[in-house]
């Protein structure tokens, strides 16, 4: 008769325990299709180079380990039978066929330029249940950049834009614990956001709930990664205290937002986007977070440095523009380069930093200061890693 119960209790927990593992890991893992990559200009190793292009996001993806890729086989398999390019650009419309298609969320799909001595790759993240672009990223470099190299830091762009969520679920001093690990995705070096829960948001209206408020804590960064745990230091804190036992943590600071159409990039095989590949006048100088994004991105100097000017000044709080800030600065510190006008912008980067006062970006001001080939640089670097400690 034990036996039987056991045998019993067993049965009737294991579909539960089974059901809540599973929920676990769709919680953790995003589903996405990488299409493939249109090929824009001349000069290309092979035809296949789209192709090739879209395996490496992929891999790059899957070895981040909080995504579950369509593998390419079935989603060539499944556009076949429905008449539906996998290639390019694709419309917000076709990629929400593709997605339902697939049984997907979300479809990266995106370009590769090339023009004389410049290579450029586009991505856009798409909603398939909204249809709309909720992210855009590039990267721009020259021919001599290996090209894997530029998806690898592309792949890394998109990443942020999938934010990693769990709790703090134990505090000591100046550690905490998260119930984030490897298995999630997580790695040494990673930083999180750590928010509260304020009040909750209702539609006027009907009433229902839409959301809780979050109201940010503190930042922590990631030292010591187990299977299903990682322990974090505190990197900052709203106030002494703030960031406490069962407080929310998250990779990304806020929600994705459908970005406005003048913020994204137009088609490389339009006569406009052609002529923003090509053209060398600078930028529209102007205070818009879209300008000032282009600004710092831009290959010129002037433009660089204007737009790190403005950022110290109206956007210190601005995480979306400190982080393209402190990726350009990583990508061209160490550049060989005596330009005054390269190293007065990489300059005004050091200070946009400084002047967030956020703590996140002294490793990155702290390797400056160490391994910039510009001594002028490392001076910057290391008067404005002072203002983050």
């Amino acid at each position: 008769m034990k036996k039987l119960i056991v045998l019993l209790l067993t049965i009737s927990i294991l579909p539960l325990l089974l059901q809540t593992a599973s929920s676990a890991a769709d919680f953790r893992k995003a589903k996405v299709a990488v299409l493939d990559f249109q090929l824009q200009g001349e000069g290309f190793e092979t035809k296949d180079m789209g192709i090739i292009v879209a395996e490496w996001f992929i891999t790059a993806l899957v070895k981040a380990g909080r995504f579950e890729v369509i593998e390419r086989g079935l989603i060539q398999k499944l556009l076949e039978e429905q008449k539906l390019s996998m290639s390019g650009i694709v419309d917000e419309t076709t990629a929400t066929k593709i997605g339902k298609f697939l049984g997907v969320k979300t479809i990266i799909s995106g370009s590769v330029m090339q023009l004389q001595n410049v290579i450029e790759i586009n991505a856009r993240i798409i909603d398939v249940e909204t249809a709309s672009i909720i992210a855009a990223e590039n990267v721009k470099s020259t021919t001599s950049v290996r090209l894997q190299d530029m998806v690898v830091q592309m792949s890394e762009k998109i990443i942020k834009n999938f934010p990693l969520e769990g709790y703090i679920v134990n505090k000591t001093d100046l550690k905490v614990t998260i119930d984030l690990g490897r298995l999630a995705g997580v790695k040494d070096g990673m930083e999180f956001s750590v928010y509260k829960e304020g009040k909750i948001i209702k539609h006027p209206k009907t009433g229902a709930v839409i959301d809780v408020q979050r109201i940010e804590t503190g930042k922590i960064v990631v030292i010591n990664v187990r299977d299903k745990i990682a322990e974090g230091k505190i990197l900052h804190e709203e106030s002494p205290g703030s960031i406490s036992y069962g407080q929310l943590v998250s990779t990304m600071i806020g929600n994705l937002q459908p970005i406005p159409s003048s913020e994204i990039p137009p088609p490389p095989d339009t006569a406009l986007g052609k002529a923003l590949t090509t053209s060398k006048q600078p930028l529209k100088k102007g205070n818009n977070p879209g300008e000032v994004a282009g600004m710092l991105r831009s290959s010129s100097s002037g433009d660089k440095e204007d737009g790190a000017k403005i950022v110290a000044k109206l956007y210190k709080s601005d995480s979306r523009l400190l982080d393209i800030v402190n990726d350009e600065l990583l990508k061209g510190y160490n550049s060989n380069s005596n330009d005054k006008n390269y190293v007065e912008a990489m300059a005004w980067l050091c200070n946009a930093l400084g002047a967030s006062g956020q703590a996140r970006y002294a490793s990155t001001l702290e390797k400056v200061s160490r391994e910039a080939s510009n001594r002028r640089l490392q001076k910057y670097a290391l008067k404005n890693l002072r203002h983050l400690r």
